[in-house]
């Protein structure tokens, strides 16, 4: 590895806060760059129909709610349009922008999906008739006030008289009172059953956001949310905050601010962090105040902004759904990763299967085994084959997987087990670990407790049966050396106080970092080298699975192409297998894989000859077949350097903005024309082209969730992220600092 590789490398592990960091809306920047985000998905916008009072309703297209939009441009007498009223003043200043916006501001809501009521130019009658309309109806979800801002009913009264939570909307007739007190909007929307969202644009209009009687409501039984221009004693200026909220409205109908498709609403934090990044690329100075929020629990989902790229998915809401307890199971499992892994055409293994799965079943007995191999030779598949059918979480939220098992195999799959715990252990360290075990066995929880292996195995010793543990990709934990040490060789060498062995421990790792425990399990017979499976057994399995891939691909499913399928899946299966030491180094399924996602693109042999000829192309390790997949693809260069970039995330992955900034790194001189490619676009470019290739990538990616509901990307084996660590450069090229 290159000097400029090594120092990127220790870059990249701090990238992913850069680019997700927490959002403090006190200590904001204001003069930051423009907040971009872009990936392809849009909602289609319907025309208007005439109001009442001047207004104009619009009908959004996916039936969301109503949006009431209401600004006010001109007022009984004016002053220089660019200066802020004194305190006292009753005349108040053009504001020039509120036409303009008012129309880009009903499009916007428009595409997300709303019904927009827009009210132009209302007086105090009309004002006062609209927000009371609004916030007591079950159909409005959103009101938006642009106007100038008045701290209380008479301006001449002193602040400490007029009251520090109180902030009216000025009406065209320039006269407020009862029916313009935007904070009296907020306490009776509080009341109603639904939620309702302010976003106010006046000056001194966080005053509506921090109302002292809601900051003691709990976030989840709060129905008055505000996002609120600027702060409780500052104005507000040239409309750019509703210019912000503009632009992310658009942002959102066309791509969700990256929010995972597992996400029906764009989260809170998410939105209002978009938005003032918006508003410090335009330029302006103000810092948005917004209702405050528990940073310490989940938000609840709100329902104001509607994720376009949401796909329903009832297992995966289950999973998301279920109990606290087995929620923190989902999250360590990696369900969807093992829900993939299992349901691609996952055949084979019968016999280590049988072995596993009766072992796992048998409570009386307890002990250590263990799994290894090449990468790529099966590992999580077959572990999260065991999970599947035995976990009565995954089993509840996901039960045809287990059927699937069951049909190709009854022996091979675990009875339904309380005492049967998971825990896919990448990027996470003990302290989680034992925290996630307790939950899954149900042991007793005090709250703030830190667990320690002793308490552990202490609270383990007490349970009726001999609990059942999975732990995959020990390699791949924050430290593994220290878990392998301090919690798995304790566990497995735990007595009962029968003299029985206190788990049923079942470990997957390689073997380059888990010297000790191989030993360990290898003196008991229980290690399970998948390396040293007969090559008959192994030449079968991976026939079976070409097969399954080859029948489910549409050129090869027809009757004629039996035997084509037949041949080609032998010839695959034979070259994968005739020389052991490549099996070694490189697993033959993980191999099988990625060529059967090549054969995919191309067109089928035409002939038996031409099947055979075609399988003995196959590449016979890990990067030979992953360089001609990328080869075969359009901007296979750029999708290579995104590829890599993805290879250096850390845990659950990293979200667009990091690969679009870690991309570039690594694509090649001649790609920097300007606009173009990864070395020529900048900005949403960059972003909107980074969206295609990870689209066009998706085949090696595995999606998480982060904090804030934005998608983050991992790639699916560990091998892959292996060999782009060490070669990030297309082979062909020289790497950006040996250039220069």
């Amino acid at each position: 590895m290159n000097a400029s590789l090594r120092s990127f490398h220790r870059r990249s592990v701090a990238m992913r806060q850069r680019y997700i960091g927490s959002y403090r809306p006190a200590r904001q920047c204001r003069d930051g760059r423009r907040f971009t985000l872009a990936l392809e998905a849009s909602c289609s916008v319907r025309g208007t129909a005439s109001g009442r009072d001047g207004a104009h309703v619009g009908t959004g297209e996916s039936g969301t709610g109503q949006v009431l939009l209401m600004g006010v441009e001109q007022f009984p007498t004016t002053t220089d349009p660019q200066a802020e009223p004194e305190p006292g003043r009753t005349d108040w200043p053009r504001l020039t922008f509120v036409t303009g916006l008012m129309s880009r501001l009903g499009l916007a809501y428009k595409r997300v999906g709303y019904d927009v009521l827009s009210v132009a130019e209302p007086d105090r009658r009309a004002v006062t008739l609209h927000s009371d309309d609004a916030v007591t109806s079950s159909t409005t979800r959103i009101v938006h006030a642009m106007s100038h801002g008045a701290p209380a009913a008479d301006l001449n009264r002193s602040p400490a008289a007029a009251g520090q939570e109180h902030i009216h909307m000025v009406p065209s007739c320039a006269t407020f009172g009862t029916g313009t007190d935007v904070s009296q909007w907020v306490r009776t929307a509080h009341q109603q059953p639904e939620p309702t969202l302010f976003v106010v644009d006046l000056c001194r209009a966080g005053r509506a956001a921090r109302l002292s009687e809601l900051t003691r409501v709990p976030d989840g039984e709060l129905n008055a949310w505000v996002i609120a221009a600027t702060s409780p004693d500052l104005p507000a200026y040239d409309g750019r905050f509703s210019e912000a909220v503009a632009e992310v409205l658009e942002q959102i109908s066309d791509h969700g601010l990256d929010t995972s498709p597992s996400i029906r609403f764009v989260r809170w934090d998410r939105v209002t962090r978009a938005i003032q990044r918006s508003l410090d690329g335009l330029g302006s100075r103000q810092v948005i105040h917004t209702t405050r929020v528990d940073v310490s629990q989940e938000l609840p989902e709100l329902p104001f902004f509607p994720n376009p790229r949401w796909r329903p998915d009832s297992r995966l809401e289950k999973l998301n759904d279920v109990a606290p307890p087995v929620r923190a199971f989902v999250a360590d499992l990696d369900a969807e990763h093992f829900m993939d892994r299992v349901g691609d055409h996952f055949v084979g293994r019968q016999s280590q299967l049988e072995w596993m799965a009766g072992w796992l079943d048998d409570d009386r007995v307890g002990g250590l085994r263990v799994v290894t191999g090449a990468p790529g030779s099966g590992k999580s598949a077959l572990l999260g084959a065991l999970v599947c059918s035995g976990h009565e979480a995954v089993i509840d939220a996901a039960p045809d997987i287990r059927a699937y098992l069951t049909a190709q195999n009854p022996e091979g799959v675990c009875s339904p087990n309380p005492l049967l715990a998971a825990i896919h252990s990448r990027g996470r360290d003990i302290d989680s670990v034992l925290a996630s075990i307790a939950l899954q066995w149900k042991l007793p929880i005090e709250p703030e407790r830190h667990w320690t292996v002793a308490d552990l195995i202490s609270e383990v010793s007490t349970l009726p049966a001999v609990p059942a543990l999975v732990f995959d990709a020990l390699d791949e934990a924050e430290d593994p050396d220290d878990l392998m040490k301090s919690l798995l060789i304790p566990l497995a060498e735990a007595l009962r106080a029968d003299g029985r062995s206190l788990v049923r421990l079942l470990v997957g790792t390689r073997r380059w970092r888990s010297g000790p425990l191989l030993a360990l399990s290898d003196r008991h017979g229980g290690l399970l080298d998948l390396d040293n499976v007969p090559v008959e057994e192994i030449r079968s399995d991976l026939r079976r699975h070409m097969l399954r891939r080859l029948s489910s691909l549409p050129h090869y499913s027809a009757p004629e192409q039996r035997p084509v399928r037949a041949a080609l899946a032998e010839t695959v299966a034979a070259a994968l297998t005739e020389k052991a030491e490549l099996m070694h180094e490189w697993g033959p399924f993980l191999v099988a894989r990625i060529f059967g996602h090549v054969l995919a693109t191309e067109s089928a042999p035409d002939s038996v000859d031409a099947a055979v000829a075609r399988g003995r192309t196959v590449p016979r390790s890990l990067p030979g077949v992953l360089e001609l997949d990328i080869d075969n693809r359009p901007d296979s260069k750029d999708l290579r350097a995104v590829l890599a970039a993805v290879a250096f995330a850390k845990g659950d992955g990293f979200p667009t903005e990091a690969v679009a900034a870690v991309a570039p790194e690594f694509a090649p001189e001649e790609a920097a024309a300007p606009g173009r490619g990864l070395r020529g676009a900048t900005g949403q470019e960059l972003l909107q082209h980074v969206r295609g290739l990870l689209d066009a990538g998706s085949f090696y990616l595995r999606t998480g969730v982060e904090t804030d509901g934005s998608a983050l990307y991992r790639l699916f084996h560990q091998g892959l992220a292996d060999y782009l660590q060490v070669h990030p450069y297309p082979l062909d090229s020289t790497p950006r600092s040996e250039a220069t």
